[in-house]
């Protein structure tokens, strides 16, 4: 892999500005290059150069390898003999796991919901969002606007740490959730509409109905992507992280 400062500097600048140095470094890292995976910017084979990334974030190699630390932990990351780190193809059980976590904790958080009353007008301009990357078919940006939309219940459930949760499981989750949206037709729409559903349903108090939407609405976003990882084959990329 060549140097990032000579085959890609407007990259690199890009990604030294987005650097918050008030902030920890590896923390940082670990992030954007997680979201690269799950955004497909970085696609299963996609090599990986610890001197790269140090050059392009502008950092000593020190907040990397803490970055690489739980890459490898998550199992985004993986270490070949002779070829180096990688990107790791989506693993399906960490999917699975990532699935059981999020369903569990999203059935609490909608009975919260539903118990409470609460006012669900913070949703009203996520929904627009979603509602405009829908109709340019945007696949990635809903899935931000849809980040927000379980972020933004859990805080108003009063359970954050409920989403933080679920985040720190569901990277391969993401990852096929990525996958389908982007290759099955009109699997963003079913999402909107299904979130539209559930908002009915918690405004309607209604717990067992809600409860059983978010149970379809999480398990129908994964109905075909085992079949879709299994089948992902295309050529791996070098790293470029869009912003």
């Amino acid at each position: 892999m060549k140097s990032a400062e000579k085959s890609h500097p407007s990259m690199a600048q890009g990604l030294a500005k987005g650097i918050d140095r008030s902030r920890p470094m590896g923390v940082q890292i670990y992030d954007m290059i997680r979201l690269g995976i799950i955004q497909e910017d970085l696609e299963p084979g996609a090599a990986i150069n610890e001197t790269d990334l140090a050059s392009w974030f502008d950092v000593s190699r020190t907040p990397v390898r803490e970055a690489y630390q739980r890459l490898i932990e998550d199992g985004l990351i993986e270490t070949r003999s002779k070829v180096g780190t990688v990107v790791s193809k989506i693993d399906e059980a960490r999917v699975r796991e990532g699935i059981i976590v999020r369903r569990a904790l999203e059935r609490e958080v909608v009975r919260l919901l539903c118990d409470g009353a609460v006012d669900l007008r913070p949703l009203d301009s996520i929904v627009a969002l979603q509602r405009v990357a829908l109709e340019h078919g945007d696949h990635i940006a809903f899935f931000r606007a849809d980040e927000d939309f379980h972020a933004e219940m859990a805080n108003l459930a009063e359970l954050p740490s409920a989403w933080r949760l679920a985040h720190s499981v569901k990277a391969h989750t993401d990852r096929a959730r990525i996958l389908l949206t982007g290759h099955v037709p009109n699997r963003i729409n079913a999402a909107f509409q299904e979130h539209l559903l559930i908002i009915d349903a918690i405004k309607s108090r209604d717990v067992e109905l809600a409860q059983a939407l978010i149970n379809t609405h999480i398990n129908s976003a994964f109905e075909k992507s085992a079949d879709l990882a299994s089948g992902a084959t295309r050529a791996p990329q070098k790293l470029e992280i869009k912003q």
